[in-house]
């Protein structure tokens, strides 16, 4: 190596040194940028020299470098099989529209991870803000599947970034092939939702599960409204349909008003069954008491989409 080549090699050394030197990094902006943006502590403090002890800047900077890393890394882990994973499901305050979004990803350890469920978490509540818009309009009853490309494009409801750019930044953090594998909506004027619980907490109205069960009511006189005592009987009863896992009949069944006869007929061995959690009584008994009647219901479980997939292959 040349004289020259030592002393310019020397004097970007001593450069870099001094900058770094002069910017001097407090641990809790190293701290606050790791808390933010989930990269290591080397990038995270790296970026904060770069961006001269700005954490505004070396965060935005670092979620950017994030989302670009991830998409190339979604593109290459796409292959690896991701059969773990969350549903998450948020149900309206007024019982018309449900929406579910399912997650995969690799293992149970990132199953658990708190920016998976995050990822779940802020997943669904960006699909459920928009997925009335994607139905169409002026139906008592309808539902929808939705893919990725589908929900790439939303918005997450803090309008930070789209929900495609937020799932690249994940999978660049976490490092496994995580899919957003399905949105799925429905609406119709009286609905209830049970979701068997796993060991993630909910958040606000957002429940996380790995299987799950919809199923769409109407009260049986117009002079009976959805009371406590009616909210109750359909809990129990989506219970014990999630438990029991009769003949699932679709949706199709909860045109308005009811074909009585029809239901009937469909829930036959259904409504003569004890109830799971209430021996004493039956299912019809349950439904009578709440002054409900049953329509359609759609059970709902992690995986199956890619169960029907490979079943198709083979």
């Amino acid at each position: 190596m040349s004289l020259f080549s030592c002393i310019t090699r020397g004097l970007r050394h001593h450069a870099g040194f001094c900058r770094h030197m002069s910017t001097e990094i407090s641990k809790e902006k190293l701290l606050l940028v790791r808390q933010q943006t989930g990269v290591g502590l080397g990038k995270c403090r790296a970026a904060l020299v770069d961006k001269n002890g700005d954490v505004e800047a070396a965060t935005a900077f670092l979620k950017e470098e994030s989302v670009k890393h991830g998409w190339a890394r979604m593109e290459k882990l796409s292959g690896r099989k991701s059969s773990q994973g969350l549903l998450g499901v948020i149900r309206s305050e007024d019982n018309t529209t449900l929406s579910l979004v399912e997650v995969t990803c690799e293992t149970d350890f990132v199953q658990r991870n708190e920016r998976f469920v995050d990822l779940v978490h802020h997943a669904t509540q960006a699909f459920h803000s928009n997925s009335q818009s994607l139905l169409p309009v002026g139906s008592s009853l309808a539902s929808g599947t939705f893919d990725f490309d589908t929900m790439r494009d939303m918005k997450l409801t803090n309008g930070s970034t789209s929900l495609g750019n937020y799932l690249a930044e994940c999978v660049g953090i976490i490092g496994e092939n995580v899919v957003l594998r399905r949105g799925v909506v429905v609406t119709s004027p009286l609905l209830s939702s049970y979701v068997h619980a796993v060991s993630v907490p909910a958040r606000g109205p957002c429940q996380f599960g790995h299987m799950g069960l919809i199923s769409d009511f109407q009260m049986s006189s117009a002079d009976r409204t959805y009371d406590d005592e009616a909210v109750a009987a359909s809990r129990l009863v989506c219970q014990h349909l999630l438990s029991m896992d009769p003949v699932n009949p679709g949706l199709e069944l909860a045109t308005r008003p009811y074909d009585v006869e029809k239901l009937q007929q469909a829930h036959k061995a259904v409504l003569a069954e004890e109830c799971i959690l209430d021996e004493s009584r039956t299912i019809a008994q349950v439904l009578t008491d709440g002054g409900l009647q049953l329509g359609g219901f759609l059970r709902f479980q992690l995986g199956e989409h890619e169960d029907a997939e490979t079943s198709e292959d083979q």
